[in-house]
């Protein structure tokens, strides 16, 4: 059985989600992403010399911290690799997902407006429609199955 909540726990929720997206920084450092995508540092330190991966440089104190979508352009890059790609076109074709990569954060940061309740069921909402601000885009968890539903908002 599915506990209920209130209203106000639920905006409260949905507030304190809001602002830790809006201030979400997801990085890496070069350690956890060597253990993530199981690829010595040293090729990762070789990857970004060649300029492959990049990432966001700190002042001479700090260790370099890799986005996110690095993980995902190494795996790439790791899985062309073993379909036989020199390492210059691997990092090539992994470089498409530069280009798009980042979509999910900035949906997640941008796009991410509340957590509600629809039909007794948890619904993220992901904000109004273009040209439809009384209608929203959700996302709402019906028994661990995820529909996009468009709701008129209150």
């Amino acid at each position: 059985m599915k506990k209920k909540y209130s209203k106000e726990e639920i905006n409260d929720y949905s507030k304190r989600i809001q602002s830790l997206m809006s201030n979400l920084d997801l990085s890496i450092g070069i350690g956890g992403l060597s253990r993530t995508c199981n690829v010595p540092q040293s090729k990762i330190r070789y990857w970004e010399q060649k300029g492959y991966i990049g990432c966001h440089k700190g002042d001479k104190n700090t260790n370099h911290r890799y986005p996110y979508s690095a993980v995902i352009k190494v795996e790439l890059i790791k899985s062309f690799l073993d379909s036989g790609y020199t390492l210059a076109k691997a990092a090539e074709k992994a470089s498409v997902f530069d280009e798009t990569g980042s979509l999910l954060h900035r949906i997640a940061r941008q796009r991410f407006e509340s957590i509600n309740v629809v039909d007794e069921n948890t619904a993220v909402d992901m904000g109004p429609i273009k040209d439809d601000p009384e209608h929203h885009i959700m996302f709402v968890d019906e028994d661990g199955t995820l529909t996009a539903q468009i709701v008129k908002k209150d």
